[in-house]
């Protein structure tokens, strides 16, 4: 039975996956300031949802916290991919069915008097349980670094607009 309803859980956190939104019971994003202009963004997946998918939505939320604070462009500074993983095993459980059958004892006379001593004994084991359910989520990190104009330098800056707009398309977000 114990199986039964862990299949039926799982089954039912498929269309579960981690969306884009603030960090809640399935995952999402969290972001804190950390000088006026750099920032880190998590954002933290659950097991239905793929590493690439949590990469694009904390390159997503980079965007869109530079965005919010009255910046154009980023550079990333650090970033930082994590997948924790977890397992879970079903408790094995038996159930044994049977039928026994022999003599029946018959009433004689104020006491019982059993006829024949045979007895037979005819049975089934089934088993159940004791499979492993490993979960993997994945998380991932960047600090960044916003900027007003476009800064010269050598490292990849990001113009904040584009990103937002390209990943909000392609993942279909509003």
């Amino acid at each position: 039975m114990k199986t039964v309803l862990v299949l039926l859980l799982c089954l039912g956190l498929v269309g579960c996956a981690t969306g884009y939104a603030r960090r809640g019971w399935t995952g999402g994003y969290s972001d804190m300031k950390i000088q006026d202009d750099v920032f880190r963004i998590v954002f933290s997946g659950n097991a239905y949802i793929g590493s690439g998918r949590v990469e694009d939505y904390t390159f997503l939320r980079s965007a869109e916290v530079t965005l919010e604070n009255g910046y154009k462009y980023f550079i990333i500074i650090d970033e930082r991919s994590a997948t924790s993983t977890s397992s879970y095993a079903t408790p094995v459980t038996a159930e044994t069915r049977g039928s026994i059958s022999g003599t029946t004892p018959v009433a004689t006379g104020g006491g019982v008097t059993v006829v024949g001593s045979s007895a037979t004994y005819s049975g089934k084991t089934n088993y159940s349980g004791g499979q492993t359910y490993t979960f993997r989520k994945p998380s991932t990190s960047n600090t960044i670094k916003c900027f007003r104009e476009k800064p010269d330098i050598a490292t990849m800056v990001y113009d904040a607009e584009q990103i937002k707009n390209n990943l909000k398309r392609a993942y279909k977000i509003k």
